[in-house]
């Protein structure tokens, strides 16, 4: 178990975690990567105790189109 204080940070890494994984459902990594946005854009607790101004977000989706491949 961990601390109150520690779950924040805890449970945002386990998010990364499942952002990353390649084996894991699609809708459970958007789901992931929504909710670290959420988060990162100012909307939750900061990893750390860093403090750090606001700076634009760049989202960039890339669609892989394999229907003309050989």
């Amino acid at each position: 178990m961990c601390s109150e204080n520690e779950k924040p940070d805890r449970l945002i890494r386990m998010l990364y975690d499942i952002a990353d994984d390649a084996e894991a459902p699609a809708n459970s990594r958007l789901s992931a990567i929504k909710e670290i946005l959420d988060r990162t854009v100012g909307k939750g607790v900061m990893l750390g105790d860093e403090q750090t101004e606001a700076q634009p977000v760049e989202i960039v989706f890339r669609i892989v189109d394999d229907t003309n491949s050989p």
